[in-house]
């Protein structure tokens, strides 16, 4: 299998979508409704972590630096999904490692999370 990705999207159809054109690019796909199982760490880590920013009762940009502030995640690259106008400036604040604004072109987006995984792999080595 390929690289992990783990999506958080509560919107049925865009987490369905994502599902299937990065299960079709030869990822690993985890995809869930909600924050639970990153809030109690129950997940095997993946290689980037895809969120949306307005999760129900939860702001993914919180999630983010949760997960960068936590040591079991700190090193996973968080890439931002967002239709919010600002998204680039608060996804920094956060500590993402990327953001796309919705809507997005299908290509565009695995070609950003590829770039961001390639570069983590780089600076790891």
């Amino acid at each position: 299998m390929g690289n992990k990705i783990f999506i958080v999207d509560d919107d049925p159809g865009i987490r369905d979508i994502l599902k299937i054109i990065f299960e079709r690019a030869g990822y690993d796909v985890t995809a869930e409704a909600n924050v639970d199982r990153i809030l109690q760490d129950d997940y095997t880590l993946p290689d980037i972590f895809l969120l949306d920013r307005f999760l129900s009762g939860v702001d993914g940009l919180e999630i983010c630096r949760y997960l960068k502030s936590n040591l079991y995640s700190m090193n996973v690259p968080v890439l931002m999904v967002s239709a919010s106008p600002d998204i680039g400036v608060m996804s920094i604040s956060a500590g993402a490692d990327g953001f796309i604004e919705k809507p997005f072109n299908m290509k565009e987006l695995l070609s950003k999370v590829e770039a961001i995984i390639n570069a983590k792999n780089y600076i790891a080595k």
